[in-house]
């Protein structure tokens, strides 16, 4: 099931490869509070990052919507950055 992107904090590319890695606020992606037996769980945006590979004609839009779009359609697996120290 593909993520839903809020905004994109960063994009690496290595053009040599075609790979790179994408950091974004991802919606629904951090528990909030755990299920109980009245209430489901709820979920909070997350910052997590990605690793994506292009095809050989793949090419990367330049708009950062169309770019949020790009990254949801390639169903990513998404893991969680620790961003504790993003603001020390």
């Amino acid at each position: 099931m593909s993520k839903t992107i809020l905004s994109i904090v960063n994009v690496s590319y290595d053009e040599t490869d075609r790979s790179g890695t994408v950091t974004a606020l991802i919606d629904d992606f951090n528990l909030v509070y755990q299920q109980t037996y009245q209430d489901p769980a709820e979920y909070g945006p997350g910052v997590a990052e990605a690793q994506f590979t292009l095809a050989e004609d793949g090419v990367m839009p330049e708009d950062s919507t169309e770019l949020e779009l790009f990254f949801e359609d390639l169903d990513l697996e998404w893991t969680a950055v620790d961003t504790s120290d993003w603001y020390d």
